[in-house]
């Protein structure tokens, strides 16, 4: 009741700010948190023309159509609103986002650069730079991105875990391995710690080792997605259906990874990393 309250005075403050387009987007920011995209969307677009020079709305409705899988529209709507603002990042960050997972990796990492050079200490920017390199196969500058991510931000949970995994791929694996250590001592109730430590005990052939830290990883799937969810607005209903989805995916990838493929069959392995 108190969010619904909140939500509703943001909504009629920005009525009175005599911005057209304000209230459309308030009230598409409402429809976002309660999970109904498709009406937020329709929000966005009225926010986006009421206000023809501003990018944000256009940001907003890339986010909610990437969000429903409409992938070329949502990538239309980011390049709408760099043209509005080229120097929007979160277009840039959006449309390689959609551009990375349609495999066009070269104009995700052009947009990404672009994104870089008008803030070059983006940790988001970096390290999807380095995803995108990596998976270009150039783990040299992906390790550079990663590295750079950390030294910007030493307690930065995803950029810890990119590098820790990047320095494991390079064959770098003491370092990997303290890496991950630093990430489960700065970030213990974290999944990801405990996964890059599994991943490094698999690499070194400690089926043991990586069991247990694969049990201690999955403990923490659940609670860590829904804490994120939460941060990003979801509530209620929507946050325990995004939760319980975004904990089958999480754990179901960790059972598939073909790091571990050399142990899966094993019982023992299983019941210890608590997929039995």
């Amino acid at each position: 009741m108190r969010r619904c309250a909140l939500l509703l005075v943001e909504v009629l403050l920005l009525g009175c700010t005599g911005d057209p387009a304000a209230p459309h987007l308030a009230r598409g920011n409402v429809l976002v948190n309660n999970g109904k995209r498709e009406e937020a969307a329709s929000e966005y677009r009225e926010a986006a023309r009421l206000s023809p020079k501003a990018a944000l709305p256009l940001e907003r409705l890339g986010d909610t159509l990437h969000d429903l899988g409409r992938a070329d529209e949502a990538l239309a709507a980011y390049r709408q609103a760099s043209a509005r603002d080229p120097g929007s990042i979160t277009a840039r960050i959006g449309a390689a986002r959609v551009l990375l997972e349609q495999g066009r990796l070269a104009d995700a990492r052009g947009e990404l650069t672009l994104a870089l050079r008008d803030q070059p200490s983006n940790l988001y920017a970096l390290l999807s730079r380095g995803n995108v390199l990596q998976r270009e196969g150039n783990l040299k500058a992906a390790l550079e991105d990663y590295q750079t991510a950390v030294h910007l931000k030493s307690t930065n949970v995803p950029a810890l875990y990119q590098y820790g995994l990047a320095l494991l791929a390079d064959g770098q694996q003491e370092e990997a391995q303290r890496t991950f250590d630093r990430l489960v001592k700065v970030a213990p109730d974290s999944p990801e710690g405990y996964h890059g430590r599994a991943r490094g005990a698999a690499a070194r052939g400690d089926a043991a080792g990586a069991a247990r830290a694969l049990r201690e990883a999955g403990e923490r799937v659940a609670k860590d997605a829904r804490t994120q969810l939460a941060e990003q607005g979801l509530t209620g209903d929507a946050l325990e259906r995004a939760a319980a989805e975004t904990t089958r995916r999480s754990l179901a990838q960790m059972r598939s990874e073909t790091a571990f493929a050399a142990f899966a069959s094993d019982a023992s392995f299983r019941r210890t990393a608590g997929w039995e």
